[in-house]
C-alpha cells in the first residue's frame, strides 16, 4: 500500500498524461449489472475477476450502470483519508491481452489524480490518470500502449486540492484485443474456404 502512495506522489509531481479518445466499449465491463454488490460488500468476484475496495480500511464496493465500480470509506475517520485504492485481480488468464482501462467520476478538469499500477506476467507498469486530462464528463482513458497480460491492477486517486471528502472515481473496465480463439477460428475458416475454391474452379493462389 505505502508503495502505490509512494508512486502516487511521483505522478502528482510529474506525470505523463494519459488522455485519448474514449473507447466505445470495454472488454471487461464493470458497468454491467453482473457487478452491483449485493449489500455493499469489501469484495466481489464475478467469473475469474475480483475487485476489492482496498484502503482506506472498512471501505466498501458501489455500483453504477454508467461509472462502474469504485469504492466508499465508511466512517468519519476513513472519509478523511487523501488516499483510495481498488484493486482488481485476474485469475486463469482473465488478464490477458489488456490494452487501457477507463476511469470514470474524475472531477473534471481538476487535480484530483492517481495511478494505476500493473503486475503483469512481465514485470511492474504505472501509468498516471488525471481530472486535468479527463473530459466533460470525468472520465480518462488510461492508455497501456499496447496489450499487456495483467495479473492485478490497483488504482490508488487522491484529491490534493483539500477537498478530502467525496472521493468519488470509478473504474468502467478495460478495454483488450479480440479474443484470440475466435481470431484463430476465423482465420482457419477462410483458408478453408480458399482451399474449397482452389480445388473447385481450378484458382492460383
Amino acid at each position: 500500500m505505502y508503495k502505490s502512495i509512494f508512486a502516487l506522489v511521483i505522478a502528482l509531481l510529474g506525470g505523463v498524461a494519459s488522455a485519448v479518445a474514449i473507447p466505445s466499449s470495454l472488454g471487461i465491463d464493470f458497468r454491467t449489472t453482473a457487478w452491483d454488490p449485493p449489500v455493499a460488500p469489501t469484495q466481489k468476484t464475478v467469473g475469474n475477476i475480483t475487485a476489492t475496495a482496498a484502503y482506506p480500511p472498512g471501505s466498501i464496493l458501489t455500483w453504477s450502470s454508467t461509472a462502474g465500480i469504485g469504492i466508499s470509506a465508511q466512517g468519519f475517520l476513513a472519509k478523511l483519508s487523501p488516499v483510495d485504492i481498488l484493486n482488481i485481480t485476474f485469475a486463469n488468464g482473465s488478464g490477458n491481452g489488456l490494452t487501457g482501462a477507463l476511469v470514470t467520476n474524475l472531477f473534471s478538469n481538476s487535480l484530483e489524480s492517481g495511478v494505476l499500477e500493473l503486475i503483469t506476467t512481465t514485470g511492474t507498469d504505472i501509468i498516471d490518470f488525471s481530472g486535468l486530462n479527463s473530459n466533460s464528463s470525468g472520465q480518462d482513458y488510461i492508455n497501456f500502449g499496447g496489450a499487456l497480460d495483467v495479473l492485478t491492477a490497483e488504482f490508488c486517486a487522491l484529491d490534493p486540492t483539500g477537498q478530502l471528502l467525496n472521493q468519488t472515481y470509478s473504474v468502467a473496465g478495460f478495454t483488450s484485443v479480440p479474443d484470440g480463439g475466435t481470431t484463430l477460428t476465423l482465420l482457419g475458416i477462410g483458408l478453408i474456404s480458399l482451399t474449397v475454391l482452389r480445388r473447385r474452379f481450378g484458382l492460383a493462389f
